[in-house]
């Protein structure tokens, strides 16, 4: 049976009182995927972040620094300053060396108050701290960076887990008491991660998800409808003992809210079919089944957004609310209050406002490829309820929602030229930034540009884009737009619309 550091690291168990004094009228649940948060062990399933010193784009110490800076950015943007009261994490990395698991976080905070994360994962760095769980580290580094009272807990992993849910598992941070916690497994996806939280005298339960990767593929999705009924199980077990159960349901579903319209051939999809996301508000008022609501029918259909592939916006990231949670009594939704969290600058990059993806070459950049969501919740009682909320009720959108590729302004983009002479760390903030790309086609296959007597692959995803680029001639003079990335160790422009060659 495998030894995973897997427990659940609560303060509230341990005795150790909330920073809040009484129960908050209004607190928020935001759902983020901290995009492979690992530790420094120098053990894990994934290449990418298994540190090696002679290669200067490996993962490291000083990266996980970063990572960890970003995230606590992205956080204090909420509650000016003080951050979400509950976060649902997504791709925390399993620790694979638990022999130096933190039993004690109290005890552990304390220890290291004198110092800081950052000293931590640099000259203060041995080989104990380099055992640490990146929950540990992320903890660790919110209590520096002012965002305290958090207990965190993670996901059990199967004891015959296979690859992705050995290597990443979910989290969850809270600053509300714990009342229980379990992790139900489910076919080929990391655990649901099911915690009941304390508020007032009030409790609501949240359900942490990250299913099967793959949103288009009919294959995935059939691992999907296993991962939705494990949830939907479940659910149905609460709300039978409770019709009225305050429920939250939150995470990375590798599935847009809106699946059986964006990807018609399929006949049944998890998120609605079997789950049962919805848009119609009058589930609040009704009895039996729908009985979820999914926050993105909240926002008009041009902004519900968290993440992007392929030149189109999607929502893999979700929040769904159960009726108790518009019922006036105990905790209840905040209507219109669901919307992304975007930092310009820190997790959002112009001049279309994408996702600013982490990369690990040279001293590491950016956050995260998916955007955070957040919602705002209520403690009511009889003395105080303000009423059954009302969301407006919508219908799934039949499109998937256009970025913007082919509407980009090439006056406001930097000539690559500028690349010529940068720094790692100015390359790394660059990756994922659009250029005007101006040189010489060197090769076709592959493709590849030198621009200023510096060489660059040139890809695409759509090969129709990769032929029309291949029509022109061996040594011709191109002049084209490029999103600077890294594939195999070598810097790449990656044409993303046709307009960009054009």
């Amino acid at each position: 049976m495998k030894l995973f550091s897997l427990f659940c690291f609560a303060i509230g168990f341990l005795g150790v009182p909330s920073l809040r004094a009484e129960p908050p009228k209004d607190f928020t649940v935001m759902v983020y995927n901290v995009e492979n948060l690992a530790d420094v062990d120098r053990v894990a399933p994934y290449d990418d972040y298994v540190e090696a010193p002679d290669d200067p784009n490996s993962y490291g110490p000083a990266k996980m620094a970063k990572k960890l800076k970003t995230i606590a950015t992205v956080m204090k943007s909420i509650g000016n300053g003080v951050g979400p009261d509950v976060v649902i994490l997504n791709e925390l990395e399993v620790d694979h060396t638990p022999e130096s698991t933190v039993k004690d976080i109290p005890e552990f905070l304390k220890k290291y108050s004198g110092t800081t994360y950052e000293k931590m994962l640099s000259s203060e760095l041995n080989d104990e701290l380099r055992g640490l769980p990146a929950e540990i580290w992320l903890l660790k580094a919110l209590e520096d960076e002012g965002l305290k009272g958090y207990t965190i807990i993670v996901g059990d992993v199967p004891d015959a887990a296979q690859k992705q849910q050995d290597a990443i598992t979910n989290g969850l941070l809270t600053r509300f008491p714990i009342v229980s916690k379990k992790t139900w497994e489910t076919p080929s996806a990391r655990g649901i991660l099911e915690t009941k939280l304390q508020v007032g005298d009030s409790t609501f339960t949240v359900m942490g998800n990250h299913w099967k990767s793959g949103a288009g593929n009919p294959a995935m999705e059939n691992t999907r409808l296993g991962n939705a009924k494990t949830v939907r199980d479940r659910l149905d077990q609460i709300l039978q003992e409770d019709p009225k159960a305050d429920v939250i349901i939150g995470g990375d579903f590798n599935t847009q809210y809106n699946q059986g319209q964006r990807y018609s051939f399929m006949t049944k999809t998890a998120i609605q079919d079997v789950l049962g996301s919805q848009g119609d508000a009058a589930m609040f008022k009704g009895e039996g089944k729908p009985d979820l609501y999914n926050l993105w029918f909240d926002l008009p259909p041009d902004q519900r957004f968290s993440d992007e592939y392929n030149g189109e916006w999607g929502t893999l990231i979700q929040i769904l609310v159960t009726r108790g949670l518009g019922d006036g009594k105990g905790v209840d939704y905040v209507p219109g209050s669901f919307h992304q969290v975007r930092v310009p600058g820190v997790n959002s990059r112009e001049p279309l406002g994408l996702p600013w993806r982490w990369t690990n070459y040279g001293p590491g950049w950016g956050a995260s490829d998916h955007f955070p969501v957040i919602a705002t919740f209520r403690v009511e009682s009889e003395a105080s309820s303000s009423g059954k909320v009302s969301p407006q009720t919508s219908l799934p959108q039949k499109e998937a929602v256009k970025v913007g590729f082919e509407k980009i302004d090439r006056s406001k983009l930097r000539n690559a030229s500028v690349l010529k002479n940068a720094t790692p760390e100015e390359l790394a903030k660059s990756m994922g930034e659009i250029f005007v790309v101006e040189g010489t086609l060197s090769k076709i296959r592959p493709l590849e540009i030198d621009v200023d007597g510096k060489p660059y692959s040139l890809h695409s995803f759509d090969k129709n884009l990769k032929d029309a680029i291949r029509v022109m001639a061996k040594g011709s003079q191109v002049k084209i737009l490029g999103e600077l990335g890294l594939f195999k160790g070598k810097l790449q422009f990656v044409v993303r619309d046709s307009s960009w060659i054009k």
